[in-house]
This record gives structure tokens, sequence and C-alpha cells, in this order.
């Protein structure tokens, strides 16, 4: 399509129920689309498709908002389609997101509809390859929050490494599970998974942050802008974190490309998280409270320099506000 085609699209075709509900303007949806290659009017044809539309529904939640189907999910999933024909090898797209800001919903979705549709599209979480439960009580003893996992340090990267690189090499992945509800709340592996796509999601919440070089700076920034009031263990122990990041880097490479979930506001994380743990109690009758919510919510905000989090080196990233309303997209131009 060329620019005159393309503007009267959004201008005379485009339905204003959904550009309504846009917290960005319709030009930088146009340029977002334009970046990721994707013409708009047969993405607009596809999404709108009834037949489509039927397999879709069965795995939203309830009252999922239309800029996080036409701004995220449908962009990100076509996205991921192109990969599908296009790529002669196996390849792994990296996806970040603080806790409870919705990659794993997304991710479910996603997995769930390329399920549907035949596609060769698998999505695991950093989670699942946390490392098994007497090894990891091991591993975060000692640490200044008193969580039971969660941070760099906490997961098998000899495991990980192993598994990525033997699909890249292969096209097979073989995956733990990990249960966050076992062990009251502490989690456990709770099993394997052999999968085999042409496109591999890799979801988490400091999937892509890198270690930082004035980790001292970042702390007294920290100290003034965020009011953290940093203790001196967790001082110390931010150290033996960023020492770890320099593993998971190795990780990180292996991506062909990252998206970030950003969130507008750090603390936003607070409230997504209690919400995450809330819904978890609801589904398994078991999951983090009282001070051991508290405590893993403290691990999110300091265990890692909030503007390492913030400012993930993405291709594309998707703001989004306390509601996980999307405020802001950016891409960088992708080619197929």
């Amino acid at each position: 399509m060329i620019d005159k085609d393309i503007s009267y699209f959004f201008n005379n075709i485009f339905p204003n129920y959904i550009k309504d509900d846009f917290l960005f303007s319709i030009d930088i949806y146009q340029s977002f689309l334009k970046g990721l290659s994707i013409n708009p009017l047969l993405f607009f044809r596809k999404w709108s498709d009834i037949n489509t539309q039927y397999i879709i529904d069965k795995y939203w939640k309830p009252n999922t908002k239309l800029d996080w189907k036409w701004s995220l999910t449908f962009p990100f999933f076509s996205l991921l389609e192109n990969y599908v024909i296009s790529a002669n090898d196996p390849i792994i797209i990296g996806f970040s997101g603080l806790p409870g800001s919705g990659k794993s919903t997304l991710g479910f979705w996603i997995a769930s509809v390329a399920r549907e549709l035949s596609l060769d599209i698998s999505v695991i979480s950093l989670d699942d390859f946390y490392l098994p439960g007497q090894e990891m009580d091991i591993a975060m003893n000692g640490n200044p929050w008193n969580v039971p996992r969660g941070f760099p340090g906490s997961h098998s990267l000899d495991l990980l490494n192993q598994s990525l690189d033997t699909f890249l090499k292969t096209g097979v992945l073989i995956s733990p599970t990990f249960d966050k509800s076992l062990r009251n709340g502490k989690g456990d592996r709770s099993g394997w998974c052999e999968l085999n796509p042409k496109v591999l999601i890799l979801e988490g919440w400091f999937v892509g942050c890198e270690p930082c070089s004035d980790l001292s700076r970042k702390d007294d920034l920290a100290e003034d802008q965020f009011n953290l009031s940093l203790s001196q263990s967790e001082k110390e122990y931010r150290i033996l974190i960023q020492e770890s990041l320099l593993e998971y880097s190795k990780i990180w490479n292996k991506f062909e490309k990252i998206w970030h979930l950003k969130s507008s506001q750090f603390n936003n994380t607070i409230l997504w998280k209690s919400q995450q743990e809330q819904e978890m109690i609801k589904l398994k009758g078991s999951g983090l409270k009282g001070n051991n919510l508290s405590d893993f919510i403290r691990m999110i905000q300091t265990s890692i320099p909030q503007q390492s989090l913030s400012f993930i080196n993405s291709d594309t990233t998707v703001e989004i506000n306390q509601d996980r309303r999307i405020c802001r997209l950016k891409t960088i131009d992708y080619h197929f």
C-alpha cells in the first residue's frame, strides 16, 4: 500500500470504535504497524474476520481492552507469523515485562491461538528454569529480602543455555516446568515438556536486562529519585546480582529480537504483583500474601536498578500505565 492509500484506510475504513479506545494518535499506530512491516488493510481484514474472531475470543480474559488487542497482541502475533513463514532456522524472541504486567497472560493467548491455527509458535517462561526446590533454598539463603526465588541467580543457567542452544541447532526444546504454588508458595519443579516450534518466545521480568558498570552511581540515584532507602545489605547483594546478570547476558544474545512491555511508572508493579498473587490464590489455593508478598515486591523494586529495568535495549517497546492501558508504542523497522 502506498502512503496515500494507508491514510485513506485509517481515516475512512479503520473503525472509530477501535481508534477511540487508543490513548495515542492514529499516526503513531500507523507508524508502528509500518515499522513491523504489517500491511494495515490485510491486518485488519484478518483480525476482524468472523472465523478468526471465533478462535481468538476463546482465550481472552474478561474485559480485555481493544488497545491491548489491536496495538499489542495482534501486531505481535502477526510479526511471529512472518517469522514462521520467512525464517530458515529456529529463532527465539525475548519478551520482557515487570511482574503482573500481563506478559504471561499474553503468552498464554499466543500459545493457545498458535495451536488453534497450527502455527509453530511456543512460549516458555524464564521462571520454568528456576532451580529445583532444594537447590533453590540453598541459592536463596541469606538474601536481604528473604524471598524464595525471583531474582538473577535463582535459575538453572547451564540447563537454560544448553536447552536454547539445542533448540537453535535442532528445533527441539526440552524444558522443565515450575509450579509456583508448590511448597506453600515457595515453588518447585513440576515436570518436563518437549517442544519443537519454529519460533520460541522466552518471557520474564528481567529478560534483556544488562548489568551496569556504574552501580554505585545508580544506587545514589535510587536514593534520591525513587526514595528506596536501600539498606547496606541490599546494596551489597545488588553487586552479586549484577555479577549474575553477566551470565544471563549470554542468554539474551541468543535472541533474534526483544519486545518490552514497559511500565509507565515502576511502582505500578506493586499493584500488579498483588493482583497476580490474589489470582493465583483463587486458582490454586496458594500464593504469596502478607509479609511474603511485601518482601517479594521489595525485591522487585530494589534487587535490580529500576533504570536498568525501565530502559531495556529492546527492538519494540509497548508502554502501559497502571491500568495496563497502552499509552506509547515504539519499534525499529523490521524487514522480511
